[in-house]
């Protein structure tokens, strides 16, 4: 009788154990992970992740009953692939207008964080701007591979990063440049051998502003709800705010 009663037992106990590895392979979700670095907002070094959206997503995982999964380093063009295809569900955090090519694959959140593009002079070379037309036939300092708004009227004058657009705006070899406003906080503090460029540039006004949102993929609609109420709740309580400014002051 000892042998029958313990077959069924081991039985019972691992069809358990089977039926709980679905449900949890089930709650999960694949978030985008690239391997290239958005100082601040996506650091990445080698396969290690930092930034305010990977702590955001953090924050996130804690309040949402799925939990969510880093994908494997992907470029962004297989990034944006997986996500079409449904192999990842949840891209934090990114604008509406940067991913206008897959309008049927997504869905969107409230916002997460809005960003500001700022205009930087060359010291005493500061011109008036009422609108991006105020741009036109100028000589722009930008970041080789990124979208700017207007930037059909401008001739562009690519960089590798910002801290190559403060060198050139410092030396006057633009008329201006447009950089994220984190952005340039983040280097002012973390790049010090920056410190004799900053006397020789101005910050001007702001150009533009992008609100941040989480993509969740069609398939998992039913998330977005609990990521609203999540963001809706670190907003409230100054989690989101906290983690910008440990990057940026």
């Amino acid at each position: 009788m000892a042998i029958y009663k313990a077959v069924p037992y081991r039985y019972l106990l691992l069809s358990i154990l089977w039926v709980f590895t679905l449900v949890s392979a089930a709650d999960s979700v694949r978030y985008a992970v690239t391997d290239v670095s958005w100082e601040p907002y996506w650091i990445m070094d080698g396969s290690k992740a930092s930034g305010i959206l990977h702590e955001i997503t953090l924050e996130l995982d804690k309040r949402l009953s799925v939990k969510l999964l880093p994908s494997k380093l992907l470029s962004v063009k297989r990034s944006k692939k997986a996500f079409d295809e449904g192999l990842v569900q949840i891209e934090c955090c990114v604008n509406i207008a940067w991913r206008k090519e897959q309008p049927a694959a997504s869905v969107w959140s409230d916002t997460v964080l809005v960003v500001e593009e700022i205009l930087v002079f060359p010291l005493g070379k500061a011109f008036n701007f009422e609108s991006i037309k105020d741009l036109k036939g100028r000589k722009i300092s930008t970041i080789r591979g990124y979208g700017y708004v207007g930037d059909h009227l401008f001739t562009r004058s690519d960089s590798v990063s910002n801290v190559s657009q403060i060198r050139k705006l410092a030396l006057v070899r633009a008329e201006a440049g447009i950089i994220d406003k984190a952005e340039l906080s983040y280097i002012k503090k973390h790049i010090p051998e920056l410190k004799a460029q900053w006397s020789a540039i101005e910050l001007g006004p702001v150009i533009n502003r992008s609100e941040l949102k989480v993509r969740i993929h069609h398939s998992r609609e039913d998330l977005l709800q609990p990521i609203n109420l999540a963001i809706n709740e670190m907003k409230q309580k100054g989690i989101i705010k906290e983690i910008v400014n440990r990057y940026l002051y």
